[in-house]
């Protein structure tokens, strides 16, 4: 990601998170955008076109909501 990206994605983040909160939806907000990128990519550069679908879609499935604490 770009300085750039990251500044807009710190502005669009709720305010009065704590520190922690803050971090943590920074980080994994940054992580999905990155995921579907390299999904993405993995789709449009795939040879096969079932292989990359697949890769894309198990990519894609790691940015789902886990049990998470927050």
């Amino acid at each position: 990601m770009t300085k750039e990206e990251i500044a807009e994605l710190i502005g669009a983040l709720p305010q009065g998170l704590d520190a922690d909160e803050f971090i943590y939806k920074l980080v994994n907000w940054a992580l999905d955008i990155e995921r579907e990128e390299c999904a993405k990519l993995t789709e449009e550069m795939g040879i096969d076109g079932y292989g990359t679908i697949a890769i894309g879609l198990a990519i894609r499935e790691r940015s789902k909501p886990k049990n998470e604490n927050y």
